[in-house]
């Protein structure tokens, strides 16, 4: 059974701390009504999706859980979408698996001239930045990391090997959820024919799974050398104190602090044989970097030239940086994605004068114009993993096959 229900997120959200970066679960929310039966979901969904975002699959339950927010504008404007709408759900609508194919069929041909785009990123490299360029242009309607596909990733993580029934499972909610999301952001704005979905850092360890249940999506991967992740991570960890930043991995504290941030890898890294068994401190450098290195496994495969599941885009944070517009703009004509207005690439680089995270905790506080964090002891450490990790990624600032670096 479809139902509706009103809704409150719990407390806990409402502090600040890590435990916001816990993807969203149906759980999070406290009743504030009782549950009211949808008798045809996909007349009510084409006749509501406007007001209801997918927030988060429970794939255990087998429903998808969408939600309506009490200030949408307010909520599409923050830095992490799937944060600001569990904060700001109102009501949710709950629909079984079961029942999606059907509401998916009911506004599939309505949003069929509608172009999916999936921005996959490897964690502090600039994709948040990315998003709000793309957005800026006019002309792509963006969603910066909605759950419902961390719910996905954990699925996958969780299960370890999916099984003939579990893969058509995920398949059919990933594709059927693409079209209920293409359609929200279609009926808010009919004139944008592209939709962009930022994923989570540790939704590209599913990046084949997800490319293979929307074929014909568009696909761009942003990436970071190592140690100007590494840099980003220690930073934000700390609040941007270098001298905390010493301290803990003077005394060797630093652990503690990676283990708090642990919902940012794809699966634990403690848990991981290779991993857990690297000769070296398991901070702050080597959290980051096997974070860094699982993402990067998989960027590595979805790069090779024999890969059936390949990246259309692949840019590196310093060339974005460095280009700016030009280079979103070259991203959006690799993609097929044309502009008329001769003040996009104003409007673009107008996204680049602001943090885009500003207000957060995780906001960027990079060097900017001033010096780096990361010395020989760190660079030891990097060394180190990467050596005795032996993924064939033996370099800090590794170059995968495609990346455009010039323009």
């Amino acid at each position: 059974m479809a139902y509706l229900r009103q809704v409150r997120c719990k407390s806990s959200f409402h502090r600040q701390g890590y435990h916001q970066w816990d993807r969203t679960h149906v759980s999070d929310f406290e009743p504030a009504g009782d549950k009211v039966s949808v008798d045809n979901p996909a007349q009510f969904f084409r006749d509501h999706g406007r007001d209801f975002y997918v927030c988060c699959a429970d794939m255990e339950a087998n429903t998808l859980v969408l939600a309506k927010s009490e200030d949408i504008s307010r909520t599409r404007k923050a830095p992490f979408f799937g944060e600001a709408l569990r904060l700001e759900a109102e009501t949710l609508l709950v629909i079984p698996f079961s029942l999606l194919p059907g509401v998916a069929a009911e506004v599939a041909k309505d949003v069929k001239h509608i172009t999916t785009t999936f921005l996959f990123q490897t964690t502090r490299c600039g994709s948040t930045l990315l998003t709000k360029a793309l957005q800026a242009s006019g002309v792509i309607n963006t969603i910066s990391e909605s759950d419902v596909y961390t719910s996905f990733c954990q699925y996958v993580v969780t299960k370890k090997k999916l099984d003939e029934d579990d893969m058509a499972k995920l398949m059919g909610v990933i594709r059927h959820t693409n079209t209920l999301f293409n359609y929200t952001l279609w009926q808010g704005n009919p004139s944008q024919t592209v939709a962009c979905y930022k994923m989570r850092g540790q939704v590209t360890s599913i990046a084949d799974l997800m490319c293979k249940a929307v074929p014909g999506a568009k696909t761009i991967l942003l990436y970071r050398g190592l140690t100007g992740t590494v840099d980003s991570y220690a930073r934000m960890i700390t609040g941007g104190s270098y001298w905390k930043y010493w301290l803990l991995t003077a005394l060797k504290l630093d652990h503690a602090e990676s283990r708090k941030i642990a919902v940012m890898a794809a699966s634990s890294p403690w848990e991981n044989p290779m991993f857990a068994s690297l000769p070296v401190p398991h901070g702050i450098v080597w959290f980051t970097a096997c974070v860094w290195l699982e993402l990067m496994q998989k960027a590595v495969a979805m790069t090779d030239h024999g890969s059936t599941q390949r990246f259309h885009v692949v840019l590196r944070y310093k060339e974005l940086m460095m280009y700016k517009e030009a280079m979103v703009m070259e991203v959006m004509d690799c993609l097929g994605i044309r502009f008329s207005d001769k003040d996009t690439g104003q409007k673009i680089r107008e996204a680049f004068g602001v943090n885009s995270q500003a207000g957060h905790m995780v906001a960027s506080r990079g060097p900017g114009g001033g010096k780096s964090w990361i010395g020989e002891w760190e660079m030891g450490i990097i060394s180190k993993i990467l050596f005795h990790s032996n993924v064939g990624i033996d370099q800090p600032d590794f170059v995968l096959d495609g990346t455009l670096t010039n323009l």
